[in-house]
């Protein structure tokens, strides 16, 4: 059975959707430490360069569309959250359920994770880590940020859910059009923020040469929740995006070889940034995985995986 955002009833497929997430969060970062593609307290790549390559594809198809389906779920319930608890009450709930496990990572987590890292890793004395370290728990510090934007303009223009403008498509999916050229412009915007920020660049504890991603998943999140886009997406066009995935699936592996990846990492850093064909390709290809997977990840769990059990019960309230 199909959920409906005005109903009480839980939606299992999005349940089981953020379970598929969390998952591939765990996996991905067990990726990074066994191939060494990325920075990571504790690295222990093989000394063979297939498994290098193996990880390091696995790792670009995840960062592809991973974190941004994230975003885009949390986006896709602030609206309602919004308009049933007020702007008060639900800036306290934000604070509170983000806020706090912000403060205890920053201020206990990470000097756990220090003294750890001084003791068996570094072989150093333990010290004390003060100061506002956000570390992995830099996606709540970016949801709170953006809740906190989106509270605003609502105040600001009055809108409310079913007040929307047109153009979000209300009781229709997007046509593939307006999903192409939101790929193409959402690839330049990453291509632009590149040519400044990198890929790997850290600035106040995110990187902002993958933030076009999070912020339009997050928007548009919230556009698919006043359109109601989860319900009236086919399976004709979630299917043809699959195909799309797919085919920008088979397209990485030569992308990487013509862009010298094998040859040295110097042009490994020209798909992370600057003004080089390999950054381009590489924001466009990563915006077509993340459109082509989140319209085909919908209609695969809302038709498939629509259902519950006594495990992801309780996988998904910890998810």
């Amino acid at each position: 059975m199909r959920g409906n955002k005005e109903q009480s009833t839980r939606l299992y497929y999005i349940d089981n959707l953020k379970i598929y997430l969390t998952i591939l969060v765990i996996l991905h970062h067990n990726a990074i430490a066994y191939s060494g593609s990325g920075p990571w307290s504790i690295l222990d790549p093989g000394a063979d360069e297939i498994s290098f390559l193996l990880f390091t594809i696995f790792t670009t198809v995840n960062q592809a569309y991973f974190m941004g389906a994230f975003f885009l779920l949390a986006g896709y319930f602030t609206p309602r959250s919004l308009e049933k608890k007020g702007a008060k009450a639900f800036l306290i709930d934000r604070l509170i359920r983000l806020g706090i496990p912000i403060l205890v990572y920053t201020t206990i987590i990470v000097n756990i994770n220090g003294f750890i890292l001084d003791s068996f890793v570094y072989s150093a004395p333990f010290r004390i880590r003060i100061g506002y370290n956000v570390g992995h728990l830099w996606f709540l510090q970016a949801l709170l940020i953006l809740s906190l934007i989106y509270v605003v303009w609502k105040a600001v223009s009055g809108r409310t859910a079913a007040k929307s403008p047109s153009w979000t498509y209300r009781g229709k999916f997007p046509p593939d059009v307006v999903l192409l050229v939101s790929v193409i412009l959402l690839g330049m915007v990453t291509f632009g923020v590149r040519l400044i920020f990198p890929v790997g660049d850290w600035h106040l504890g995110i990187q902002p040469g993958h933030f076009a991603q999070y912020i339009f998943s997050f928007f548009v999140g919230i556009l698919a929740y006043q359109g109601d886009w989860f319900d009236q997406l086919s399976r004709a066009q979630a299917r043809r995006w699959g195909y799309a995935v797919i085919f920008m699936f088979m397209i990485l592996f030569p992308m990487i070889v013509f862009g010298g990846v094998l040859e040295g990492g110097e042009n490994l850093a020209k798909f992370e940034g600057g003004p080089y064909w390999q950054a381009l390709a590489y924001s466009l290809w990563e915006s077509a995985m993340l459109v082509g997977m989140v319209v085909f990840l919908i209609s695969f769990f809302r038709e498939r995986l629509n259902k519950t059990s006594k495990v992801t019960q309780f996988l998904a309230p910890n998810a």
